[in-house]
């Protein structure tokens, strides 16, 4: 699946070049002496967000309704093979969530990707929906997290 035209660099390039621009747009990185060990980046989800056409699930009226203040987007939460379960990923999470001001963040996980699901449900995130964000994504796990951080 990973080698499928969604997961290419070309397209990866043009989805951060998306977010780069979106109003809210966060990005914390983490460093272990002077070398990138890790980093998350996300965006608030705009006034009639594209984020949520992918729905192949139903969810309540208004869960997404949204006013450019209501849901922060993460989009990428990366850390590299060597320092992965040595809690930087949660770190890198809790750095990018703990100031955001929004009602609740939300993520796209692969449904195959046990590790992330498992780190995610400890972390207080809870399975909304299924979402298939473009023609050529596969399907994921829509998750959603109340904020600010600690109020679940």
């Amino acid at each position: 699946m990973i080698d499928t035209p969604f997961y290419s660099t070309e397209r990866f390039v043009e989805r951060v070049r998306g977010y780069l621009r979106a109003p809210g747009f966060e990005l914390v990185a983490a460093h272990a002496d002077s070398t990138p060990v890790g980093l998350a980046f996300g965006y608030a989800l705009p006034t009639n967000a594209r984020w949520w056409e992918g729905l192949t699930t139903p969810v309540d009226e208004g869960f997404t309704d949204e006013t450019g203040r209501r849901t922060f987007a993460l989009n990428e939460l990366m850390v590299v093979p060597e320092w992965q379960g040595k809690g930087v990923a949660h770190a890198l999470h809790d750095a990018l969530l703990g100031g955001r001001t929004e009602e609740r963040a939300t993520l796209l996980v692969r449904e195959d990707n046990a590790s992330a699901q498992t780190a995610y449900a400890r972390w207080g995130w809870h399975k909304v929906a299924k979402l298939r964000p473009y023609s050529d994504a596969p399907h994921f796990d829509a998750l959603v997290l109340p904020l600010p951080l600690g109020s679940r």
